[in-house]
């Protein structure tokens, strides 16, 4: 016996040891195709399928390849044998069966120890064939161990092909010409293999033409690394997609107890059979969080992809459902497609069947559950969706939940410390759970900057952080007002005052009657506050609405009317529909000043211009029926306003011309206490003689301050009288001597 077949012979028996990590199961699976390689090497020099040549360095000679015949991935490389005594394709066999028989040994004892192989989880998820299988780690060889590069060369007889093609992977696998044919079926497109994808045809510009059996093929990256233990995404994904491994439930989640009881009916006919679940909401409304639970429940966890992110990077949709559905599979996660409302942003009508057919084939035949959120509802096609699935609305949480929320968000020992500030905060802000939690972050974060303890927080700076997360799109089409007066600054009789009070506890305690009364199971509509402020030019309508903002924590927005009037049919209806969709989730109040440009009597119809004139009126009050937020009105003329508005006005506050003993008062409270005010300022007199509102004693103050810094001076009463002058002939009227009396000289002189 030759010293090779004394070699082959003292192989040692089979190893029953376990694999101790896929690294090793690796290694001696690419023993196993090596034998492969060598077996088909040795029928082709047989054949004399394989030249030789002068060219030494352009061919890959037999000593190298006698050199590497007999050496193992798992062993140092082994003398070639003398050309006399090269062992033959029996003993070859011989080998290659104990390999096998090895490696299915010691595949069984790693399953019985608990011990994970990559390899053997793949098969298992992606339902792989032993050939398929093989296929695989064919492709990935070079990847592993460079001398299959120079195996796969010698074998095709060509220098530059260096990794195995489709018709070197077939030969290895099947002997019979006729079973190749059979075979090719694994290459295609509809196979698991490429669909999956687990591989790929090699993308070199020389291949894109060539025949099936010429085309090389290489594993997908992603797989490599998995197979190798190695985390991270696929490159192609990483940019909107992350994996998360959450501990919630479902009972964690504030939700209406039927509602919850829905999605576990859902969750639990789903699992272990896969399916889809639809969810369609605002943003912050829960739909991650419940594929999070139901996934932690069902143990496994949830590959998470932003849709619209994917959609600006440009990624194909059914390319990138796949390479999702294989990533799902690899970490054992079902899949969450959040803002899938984006694949359909520019598609035609017709689209949403062939996106419905691809969400379809990402959940078929495998344990996924397949969460599609968007903002509005997905335009389900059925018979495009063949398995199991259905929708839910997720909607703003209720006043209860939302109370729950914020004492979750506050923490244990702030809910303590202020135990009536997650109430207050809950009535106050209509935030999904989403934004209050990044208020309470927000809020703990501006503490720690100040050098705060976080149980230091006080109601101020959660409404901060509250109306920070809220929607600010109401910029586009109004002006956020700064509230900056208080109810000191108001001079006002006390009859508007109470009112103006009674519309603040309107909004306190609308949680109370509604929510804790049940009023909001009576009414359907109307459950907003409409207030409507009417009065003379001046009189403090604008400070008003600041100051009632002011008190209740909530911005205030004074519609822009010039970018909201159209002479276009339809303009001005879709305008107000855009504000009032985004003031929803704005938490802010919306201030319509002169508000009779809009809201004025309805007309009798004579011509298209007044029709559609009436249409912008019955539109207007169908908006201000369905808004649930706070809308204010500041007209100069209320028997403007159509009387319709009248009954979907909850308060109507009139702001009277002020009388002389309030016009005083406000002359002395715009003056700062920081104003070098001279001693001869008589302001009963400014009061008592000059009937301005409190607009325009503003205005005179203002130009008085001006003319006494100009001169550098105190504020000296000449200056006064000077600039209401100047502020009455802007009015139209003329200085009279009874008006100004001791003063008159100083208008002739000066004005």
């Amino acid at each position: 016996m030759s010293a090779a077949t004394s070699r082959i012979m003292r192989l040692p028996r089979v190893d029953t040891q376990p694999f101790q990590n896929g690294g090793e199961h690796l290694l001696a699976e690419l023993e196993r195709l090596s034998l492969l390689l060598h077996a088909e090497i040795l029928r082709m020099r047989a054949a004399n399928l394989l030249t030789d040549n002068q060219f030494r360095g352009l061919y890959i000679s037999d000593e190298q390849i006698d050199a590497m015949r007999y050496a193992s991935p798992l062993e140092p490389a082994i003398s070639s044998p003398t050309s006399s005594g090269a062992p033959d394709g029996q003993l070859l066999a011989l080998r290659l069966a104990e390999c096998e028989q090895r490696i299915a040994a010691q595949t069984a004892a790693s399953n019985a120890a608990g011990i994970a192989l990559p390899l053997e989880r793949l098969t298992k998820f992606c339902s792989l064939s032993s050939r398929e299988r093989d296929v695989l780690l064919l492709s990935m060889a070079p990847e592993l161990d460079p001398r299959f590069e120079t195996l796969c060369s010698y074998a095709q007889n060509d220098v530059t092909r260096k990794r195995p093609t489709v018709g070197l992977i077939l030969r290895l696998l099947e002997p019979s010409p006729a079973e190749r044919l059979q075979l090719r079926a694994l290459f295609s497109v509809t196979g698991h293999l490429l669909q999956a994808p687990l591989l790929r045809f090699s993308n070199e510009a020389q291949e894109s033409e060539a025949p099936l059996l010429s085309r090389a093929v290489r594993p997908e990256e992603r797989i490599v690394d998995f197979l190798l233990h190695h985390p991270g995404l696929d490159s192609r994904l990483r940019s909107f997609t992350m994996c998360l491994n959450s501990t919630r439930s479902l009972a964690s989640l504030h939700f209406p107890e039927g509602f919850s009881q829905g999605l576990r009916q859902a969750a639990s006919a789903m699992r272990g059979e896969g399916g889809i679940l639809f969810f369609h909401g605002a943003d912050g409304t829960g739909k991650r969080a419940v594929a999070e639970a139901i996934s932690a429940e069902a143990g496994r966890g949830l590959v998470v992809a932003d849709v619209r992110q994917a959609r600006a990077a440009g990624a194909p949709v059914a390319a990138t459902l796949a390479l999702l559905r294989r990533e799902a599979r690899l970490q054992e996660a079902n899949l969450f497609l959040s803002h899938a409302e984006a694949w359909l942003a520019e598609e035609a009508a017709h689209q949403s069947a062939a996106i419905c057919e691809s969400l379809s084939d990402s959940v078929a035949d495998s344990e996924l559950i397949l969460f599609v959120a968007s903002a509005s509802p997905w335009p389900v096609v059925e018979n495009a969706l063949p398995g199991a699935w259905t929708q839910f609305e997720f909607t703003t949480p209720g006043f209860l939940d939302r109370t729950r929320l914020w004492q979750e968000a506050m923490g244990p020992q702030l809910k303590a410390a202020q135990p009536r500030l997650a109430t207050q905060l809950a009535n106050q802000f209509v935030l999904t759970g989403g934004q209050i939690y990044g208020a309470g972050r927000m809020a703990k974060t501006h503490a720690l900057l100040r050098g705060q303890d976080a149980t230091a927080l006080t109601r101020a700076d959660f409404e901060a952080a509250a109306r920070a997360q809220s929607n600010q799109a109401l910029r586009q089409r109004a002006q956020k007002v700064d509230a900056v007066h208080g109810w000191s600054d108001l001079v006002l009789p006390p009859r508007t005052l109470q009112q103006l009070r009674e519309v603040c506890a309107a909004e306190k305690y609308r949680s109370v009657i509604y929510a804790d009364w049940g009023f909001d199971r009576r009414l359907m509509q109307g459950k907003g506050l409409n207030v409507l402020f009417c009065g003379p030019s001046g009189t403090g309508k604008t400070m008003s609405a600041g100051i009632v903002a002011r008190e209740l924590g909530l911005d205030l927005y004074k519609i822009d009317l010039s970018s909201v009037i159209s002479k276009y049919i339809g303009e001005t209806e879709k305008h107000l529909s855009q504000i009032f969709r985004e003031a929803q989730s704005s938490n802010a109040i919306l201030f319509f000043d002169e508000a009779d440009a809009i809201f004025g009597k309805r007309s009798e119809v004579k011509d298209a211009h007044d029709r559609y004139a009436n249409v912008e009126v019955a539109y207007l009050l169908q908006k201000m029926e369905e808004y649930e937020g706070i809308v204010i009105l500041a007209t100069n003329f209320r028997k403007n306003i159509d009387d319709a508005f009248t009954r979907r006005i909850h308060y109507i506050v009139e702001f009277p011309f002020p009388e002389a003993q309030y016009r005083e008062r406000i002359w002395r409270s715009l003056m700062p206490a920081a104003a070098p005010l001279a001693e001869d300022v008589d302001f009963g007199f400014l009061a008592r003689q000059f009937e301005l509102a409190g607009g325009n004693i503003r205005n005179v103050a203002l130009v008085a301050a001006l003319l006494a810094a100009e001169e550098g001076g105190s504020i000296r009463m000449e200056h006064f009288v000077l600039a209401t002058a100047r502020e009455l002939q802007k009015m139209g009227k003329l200085p009279s001597r009874s008006d100004f009396r001791e003063y008159y000289n100083l208008t002739i002189e000066r004005v």
